[in-house]
């Protein structure tokens, strides 16, 4: 390489640096008085880089973004990053690749040591859970974590939404059903939300506890309903209509702490507890979001998404704003563990560290 081209690349890599740094800490919004955004780190990532053979002892985290996945480690060092037409299903404990030679799909551990081939068509994650979709959208088969199929399920019509918590999952229908499964893959329970004039389910959350079940069905009107576990049965705990009209999925999220659901509505996103006695609302437009808990500080975290803009948005509960920090355009990646964020794209991470004064 000419010493043109060194400098030039050199000066590319700096640049994306300061670029990255000023929207974090010049373009952001203040937070309040009580916490502090401080950055750790930023790391450039490229196709097969390998961290060093002695890998810290904290474990990788999974990455995707677009269409390059891998894993990283909380320090900053890459464990892989690789690359596939689409990306690859991916999570923290394993992921999945289409292996050339035959066709098969290859279930590898982070260290991409292989568990074992899956007989999956259309293999996806959810919950931290391995998934298999059927090719007509109505059927779905779950896995263990050394890829063995543990049952298999067939929906009464094709799904329109799905998830998963520990101990169950839930679909819903076209025709607005709502459907949950048990760990041994048996029926455990079947509601129709009902109440509008096309009954589709746009959007389900589920409990980690798998105790509670939120949903956002319905056209003309829709509706949030949440159903909480009752003995052997599921019931419903609270419920509302809603000023939307979604002809799209709409992201619905019961957090951690078994209390509140979050959910997408046209004015903001909206917070709701299980029992109905919380209708708040986070002036935070979405068309999408991910959200985490940091049950140590009462603290919640959300990546928002409108656009190609993206922010993450701290609050406390239910409703307290307590700021928010713009991320560059077409930031593809965001991941929260406890009061840490890590944003990336497809050729860059970075990690802020969130911090009470």
């Amino acid at each position: 390489m000419s010493d043109g081209k060194g400098r030039r690349a050199v000066l590319a890599v700096l640049v994306s640096v300061v670029v990255i740094l000023l929207y974090f800490f010049v373009f952001a919004e203040p937070l309040s008085p009580e916490l502090s955004a401080v950055p750790r780190w930023k790391t450039d990532i490229d196709v097969l880089q390998a961290a060093a053979a002695s890998a810290p002892a904290a474990e990788p985290i999974a990455f995707s973004a677009g269409d390059r996945f891998g894993y990283f480690y909380p320090d900053g060092r890459l464990s892989f990053i690789a690359e596939a037409a689409g990306g690859a299903p991916v999570s923290d404990a394993s992921y999945v690749s289409l292996e050339a030679a035959g066709g098969d799909r290859v279930l590898k551990r982070p260290d991409g040591a292989t568990i074992a081939s899956i007989e999956s068509r259309f293999p996806f994650y959810s919950g931290g859970r391995l998934f298999s979709a059927e090719k007509d959208g109505s059927g779905v088969a779950a896995y263990d974590s050394a890829g063995r199929a543990m049952w298999e399920y067939a929906f009464p019509c094709q799904l329109s939404a799905f998830s998963a918590g520990d101990g169950l999952v839930v679909g819903g229908t076209v025709d607005g059903w709502l459907e949950g499964v048990s760990l041994d893959g048996r029926r455990a329970f079947s509601f129709a939300p009902g109440g509008s004039r096309l009954p589709v389910v746009l959007g389900i959350g589920v409990s980690r506890s798998g105790d509670w079940v939120a949903s956002v069905s319905g056209v003309d009107k829709q509706r949030l309903v949440v159903l909480g576990r009752g003995g052997v049965d599921y019931r419903v705990a609270s419920h509302r209509y809603l000023d939307t009209d979604y002809r799209e999925p709409v992201r619905v999220v019961v957090l951690d702490d078994d209390k509140h659901v979050l959910y997408r509505r046209s004015d903001g996103i909206g917070v709701w507890s299980v029992d109905g006695s919380v209708d708040e609302v986070l002036p935070v437009k979405a068309d999408d979001f991910d959200v985490a808990l940091d049950g140590s500080k009462g603290i919640a975290y959300l990546v928002a998404r409108r656009g190609r803009k993206s922010e993450i948005v701290a609050f406390r509960l239910p409703a307290t704003l307590l700021g928010r920090i713009a991320l560059p355009d077409y930031s593809e990646y965001a991941r929260f563990s406890g009061s840490s964020a890590f944003v990336g794209g497809k050729t860059w991470l970075a990690r802020l560290d969130f911090m009470e004064e």
